[in-house]
């Protein structure tokens, strides 16, 4: 047995000269029987060991008892055995010196803890005999660009497997199967497709970066359940972007765990998905909410590499299609073109006045017949220098197909990208095998296309972030174990960053609150003071505005009655005091440690609406002074702040300095458990001042 793993790159995994399929049979209703009936359909052309004790032969195949065996170790072993036998065959094939196993069964991790202590048990004996694993829960493999097909799936029972450059790694197996159908029946294919499952040893990282390396593939799909490995995605990420391979990717869970977080917004509205996707958005990891509006854009992209999209032409045979999609357009933000003089005279030769000032409506013809009339109604408008893609929706009309192709030649002379979306059923399949047949990728969703254009302008605005003025260096004092600071302790920590804070004073007591309310001055604000009550105003614990001892005596009593009744068994220290600020607008600015990414600047709409806008921006470390700016103006918010309905514009760039403050605070946490956050931020015409605060700093993060 080999001591350690010996190194197996994904390209020798995806090009075996040898695979033996462990519980073959000719029984095509089990998976054993399934994946060996797909190797021999589809031209596997290396040795392939059927694994059954009880067949001589299978498909004319010479049978074996067991990998111990076959003539030679195969280099790839593929099984779908009872989950009781799986140790035993992987016990087996490392013995033979196999150097991948692919574990199909499923209840391992994926099904509690007593399987995921057996499936650190399979890695174990994987390793020590210098064999990977992919699963287990996995579906395989489908790799059209090395004629290897190790998947059961009903949509391999095809007679030849479609090529296109378009690699797909997954976490869900039945995704894989899905798409490679939805690909077939666009006339595109993969050049390699991986079911990971539970990711026990080799992941998703791992295939990601094959696929980056891979001259057979020029964009990159994925589906993400989880990120393995934080540091390495990062990483992949930038090294696609060198390598020029679009990188696009979905991901399941976007209202996952931090939703249910109860010390602060900033962790409430930071959780898993938004994380990532401000990961991704730093990187030029393109998300997108629909597997296949993913498809849909990568068969494009890898039709017209490097190519850059903003704005959009909408060509239909229905003024009613147009009108909607054109909304949708609108909805995802996305400038449908206007055309230049040189381009609308043209059209005006074709068209009636309206019909063509886009969208084009194809049955707006001056004339009956106009000679190649679709494929003018391409060529014309994208040929203008603002036409980056055209977007086609073919509704019910006579010769679909001769709109489709000729609508596709057009484009493809003006070398610009066409994205066909057939809305009718039976009638349009013409046209659809039509477009299957040249490979140009189409839909049957309006939805579905919008979405991939939307995403296809995200990656194309992407512009590296050059962190050209750092967070400011700042000094605090931290504490040396875990704490959870109240408003006082955590604005000390902010004005010990630089951050504004209102200054004020915790009194124990009313009559205490009347003596330090003369010292700080009226009006001021009162909050209660309890390390059971998160939210104040929730529970009638805030007080504004008060003028006078009368006013401060009436709303310290009041409030006192309103937290005993909304929270009980809430001890109350006592009242914070604090000289009353106004604002213009409110914001939240906090950070948090993200236990995959590490440590992530908060931005958003703050005050009492807070949780119900969700208008947040997270920003990953390092922080630009840039990216702070670009971030506050990005915020649904930001009319108010450029100074909306002729208001005197807000002072932006004490609140970027407050983010980059609260970047270097984060700056100086990293490596520990915690949340900091301020809300609100009362932002006006000079300044902006924190007015409430919260912080929880915990140890040392393993």
């Amino acid at each position: 047995m080999n001591n350690a793993i010996q190194p197996l790159s994904v390209s020798q995994l995806l090009s075996p000269s040898t695979v033996a399929v462990i519980g073959a049979s000719e029984d095509q209703g089990k998976f054993g029987g399934r994946a060996l009936h797909m190797l021999m359909r589809h031209r596997y052309a290396g040795s392939i060991y059927p694994i059954n004790p009880n067949r001589e032969q299978l498909f004319g195949l010479k049978a074996y008892p067991s990998v111990a065996d076959t003539p030679e170790p195969p280099e790839l072993a593929i099984m779908a055995v009872p989950q009781a036998q799986v140790k035993d065959r992987v016990r087996e094939c490392a013995a033979r010196g196999v150097r991948c196993a692919i574990i199909i069964t499923a209840r391992f991790s994926d099904a509690g803890e007593e399987g995921a202590a057996i499936e650190r048990e399979l890695v174990e004996i994987a390793r020590a005999g210098g064999m990977r694993l992919i699963g287990p829960n996995c579906l395989g493999l489908i790799s059209p660009a090395n004629n290897l097909v190790l998947c059961s799936s009903p949509a391999l029972d095809i007679d030849t497997l479609p090529r296109s450059p378009i690699g797909f790694a997954t976490q869900s197996g039945a995704l894989m199967g899905t798409l490679f159908d939805r690909a077939v029946a666009m006339g595109i294919g993969f050049s390699h497709c991986v079911s990971v499952g539970n990711q026990a040893d080799l992941e998703l990282c791992d295939f990601i970066e094959f696929l980056i390396e891979d001259p057979a593939t020029r964009v990159i799909c994925s589906y993400i359940e989880g990120v393995k490995s934080p540091a390495r995605f990062v990483q992949l990420a930038r090294r696609a972007r060198a390598a020029g391979k679009p990188w696009l990717a979905v991901k399941a869970g976007r209202t996952a765990a931090g939703a249910g977080a109860a010390f602060s917004h900033t962790a409430s509205l930071a959780g898993d998905y938004a994380v990532l996707k401000a990961v991704c958005d730093r990187e030029n990891v393109v998300l997108l909410d629909d597997v296949f509006a993913m498809l849909l854009l990568a068969a494009s992209m890898a039709r017209h590499p490097g190519h850059k999209v903003d704005q959009a032409v909408l060509v239909s045979t229905s003024g009613g299609s147009a009108a909607l999609t054109a909304d949708a357009l609108s909805d995802a933000e996305i400038p449908m073109t206007s055309f230049s003089e040189p381009t609308r005279a043209q059209l005006a030769t074709l068209y009636v006045p309206g019909q063509a000032d886009n969208p084009v409506d194809l049955f707006g013809a001056k004339v009956v017949e106009v000679p190649d009339f679709a494929y003018q109604s391409a060529l014309l408008p994208m040929r203008d220098v603002h036409a980056d893609v055209c977007l086609s929706v073919i509704t019910t009309a006579p010769n679909l197909a001769g709109i489709a192709t000729g609508l596709s030649r057009g484009c493809a002379e003006a070398g610009k990208p066409i994205l066909q979306v057939m809305q009718p059923g039976a009638l349009a399949n013409d046209a659809r095998e039509a477009l299957r047949k040249t490979g140009e990728p189409f839909t049957d969703s309006a939805a579905e296309a919008v979405e991939a254009i939307r995403a296809w302008r995200a990656w194309s605005a992407y512009r590296e972030r050059v962190v050209d003025e750092p967070a400011p260096k700042i000094s605090i004092e931290l504490p040396a174990g875990a704490v959870s600071l109240g408003e006082e302790e955590s604005k000390a920590l902010l004005r010990q960053a630089g951050i504004p804070v209102n200054e004020g004073v915790v009194v124990d007591g009313i009559e205490q609150a009347l003596v330090h309310a003369e010292e700080i001055g009226y009006p001021l604000v009162a909050k209660i003071v309890s390390p059971q009550i998160v939210h104040k105003t929730e529970v009638g614990g805030v007080a504004l505005n008060l003028r006078n001892r009368t006013e401060l005596n009436d709303a310290l009593l009041a409030m006192k009655t309103r937290v005993a009744e909304a929270m009980p068994q809430a001890h109350i220290e006592g009242f914070f005091l604090q000289r009353m600020v106004t604002g213009t607008v409110e914001l939240l600015v906090g950070a948090r440690h993200d236990a995959q990414f590490g440590p992530m600047v908060v931005i958003g709409s703050g005050g009492v609406l807070v949780e119900l806008m969700k208008d947040v921006i997270l920003l990953p470390l390092p922080v630009s002074r840039q990216a702070a700016m670009d971030a506050l103006l990005s915020l649904r918010i930001a009319p108010l702040l450029r100074g909306y309905r002729g208001a005197q514009p807000l002072d932006v760039d004490s609140a970027a300095d407050v983010v980059m403050r609260f970047a270097a605070i984060a700056e100086c946490l990293k490596g520990r458990d915690f949340e900091i956050e301020v809300n609100p931020l009362k932002m006006d015409i000079e300044g902006c001042v924190a007015v409430d605060a919260r912080a929880r700093i915990g140890e040392v993060v393993p």
